[in-house]
């Protein structure tokens, strides 16, 4: 915890025990915090050949997302802060989730080639972001979501797959839908 002293594009001083330090940061987090603000911010330390580079978060999930995409091949630091000053961390993981490549070919520097490695590489690996980011549009309601999940995990569904499966079929139908109705189409999602 410390003081923001100085807000720049990219990044962020936050003075601490008589230390400035500098903090990369996207887009998202510089939006969130303000110039002598007391701030709680989550770090990340890259090491390079030539550098050693903190990052700063002010979510925990923004955090997470930035380490799982720099471990893509091809996904630098620097890349993974502008695909997340693209878009909330929130909207970029369901993005990946939802396996849209347009929305991820649109940012800036991700090419078709890049966007489908992030696809491959995480799209198991990402629901969970999807809804539980502060200060966004909350998903369905998590007792249907649990419902159909449950359901789906009873006809043999991953526990991954039936969650993944029952948050797209509820963001589609809406959590007013009959259980019958969303199960259905769930089911023709899979085949």
């Amino acid at each position: 915890m410390g003081e923001c002293t100085s807000i720049q594009e990219g990044y962020l001083v936050l003075q601490t025990g008589g230390i400035g330090w500098h903090l990369c940061a996207s887009k998202n987090t510089l939006a969130q915090v303000k110039e002598g603000q007391l701030i709680s911010v989550n770090v990340h330390l890259a090491v390079s050949d030539n550098a050693l580079t903190l990052f700063g978060f002010f979510t925990e999930e923004e955090r997470e997302l930035f380490r799982r995409l720099i471990r893509v091949s091809g996904i630098g630091p620097t890349s993974a802060v502008g695909l997340l000053s693209s878009m909330p961390p929130e909207d970029l993981a369901r993005a990946i989730v939802h396996e849209d490549l347009k929305a991820l070919t649109q940012v800036k520097g991700v090419g078709k080639k890049t966007a489908e490695r992030l696809l491959v590489e995480l799209r198991d690996h990402l629901s969970h972001l999807t809804t539980r980011a502060p200060g966004n549009q909350p998903g369905p309601a998590a007792s249907e979501d649990s419902e159909l999940a449950d359901v789906l995990k009873g006809l043999g569904f991953s526990p991954r797959s039936a969650g993944v499966t029952a948050l797209k079929t509820l963001e589609e139908l809406g959590a007013d839908t009959p259980l019958e109705t969303l199960l259905r189409h769930a089911l023709q999602q899979k085949i």
